[in-house]
């Protein structure tokens, strides 16, 4: 993953919003939404709630 989606990922593992992360980052609507859909396709999951959950597992090891 690069940087941005790392830093992006990682936002929304928190539970932060698009268009909180869009705000935060200054950066455009589409490009939020371009980062998500690589990381989700890196990662193999399909939404916020699994990468909540994946992040989760990962900090319980």
């Amino acid at each position: 993953m690069s940087d941005r989606e790392t830093e992006i990922a990682f936002l929304l593992a928190r539970g932060y919003s698009r268009p909180y992360i869009r705000e935060k980052l200054f950066i455009s609507k589409n490009t939020v939404a371009t980062h998500i859909r690589h990381i989700y396709g890196k990662l193999g999951i399909h939404s916020k709630e699994e990468l909540i959950d994946l992040a989760t597992e990962a900090a319980r090891k």
